[in-house]
């Protein structure tokens, strides 16, 4: 799972600070405080911003990450695209105030206003796509990264691989494949749990995992680690990644619970907490 480490960078501590570099995608999701510090030189390395919702936790450094790109020493040329919630509120006085204190400044962004269902190219065969979540009332969106593929038609899918390419011969090798879908990674923000259906078969997904009991749960705006574990389990999905557990659960007793729930969950992918900036291995020792 070094892969994982090499593919994502990330923090996550609720109320403080929340965000997540997805390197080979290009990708960062929300913009909590020290996401520039972070990455450093690689600051001008992603290409799209999808911001969850506009709580200050996930948008405070946002201002830092911008004019790191734009005054720092680099590719400070290179146009970053923003998606964020139509209506949000805290985003919308984030851009209010990089007008005021960057007057006559023009930085190279694209803001895009999504709702469920806007989709983003992310190069040739993939797009980025909002979801549907429940969080507040303000407003917010998970998001996910479909990756278009083909594959053999249901009616060849159980033929030999020397009938597969006899049949290909007689005709050409496109009559044999069809478009397919693929969700190659998945991000709740801040979330009740999330439909399993959007996330299907997803190579990756990092889901709010907040409480550890449902009894410490006051309001339907944060997912438990089991309903977070529950949706990895339902959609198949390959690694899960929780995030946002609740700084109240002392950490020497909670990994050691929820390594527990991941045990009893069936769920049969890999599972890791981030926590702070750290990737803690859960499945290990489970």
């Amino acid at each position: 799972m070094g892969e994982m480490r090499e593919e994502l960078r990330g923090f996550s501590r609720g109320m403080y600070s929340n965000w997540l570099w997805h390197r080979p995608l290009q990708l960062v999701v929300d913009a909590g405080e020290g996401l520039q510090l972070a990455l450093g030189s690689n600051v001008f390395s992603p290409s799209v911003l999808a911001i969850s919702h506009g709580h200050s936790d996930h948008v405070l450094g946002l201002p830092g990450f911008i004019a790191a790109r734009k005054f720092g020493k680099g590719a400070v040329d290179k146009p970053l695209t923003i998606i964020f919630p139509e209506g949000s509120n805290g985003i919308q006085a984030v851009r209010e105030w990089l007008g005021r204190a960057y007057a006559g400044v023009v930085f190279p962004l694209n803001w895009i206003a999504a709702s469920a269902g806007t989709a983003v190219p992310l190069g040739k065969t993939r797009q980025l796509e909002a979801i549907a979540v429940r969080h507040t009332n303000e407003a917010c969106l998970g998001y996910r990264v479909v990756e278009m593929r083909k594959r053999l038609k249901p009616e060849f899918a159980s033929m030999s691989q020397a009938d597969i390419e006899a049949a290909a011969r007689r005709g050409t090798r496109d009559d044999l494949l069809e478009e397919s879908r693929h969700v190659v990674f998945a991000h709740s923000g801040d979330a009740m749990p999330i439909d399993p259906a959007a996330v299907a078969n997803a190579d990756l997904l990092v889901h709010d995992a907040t409480f550890l009991d449902e009894a410490d749960r006051r309001e339907p705006i944060h997912a438990t680690t089991a309903e977070a574990i529950a949706v990895g389990t339902r959609a198949n999905v390959k690694t899960l990644v929780l995030y946002h557990l609740s700084i109240r659960y002392n950490r020497a007793s909670a990994i050691p619970a929820l390594r527990a729930q991941v045990a009893a969950s069936g769920f049969t992918g890999e599972c890791w907490l981030l926590d702070e900036g750290n990737f803690i291995e859960i499945t290990k020792g489970a």
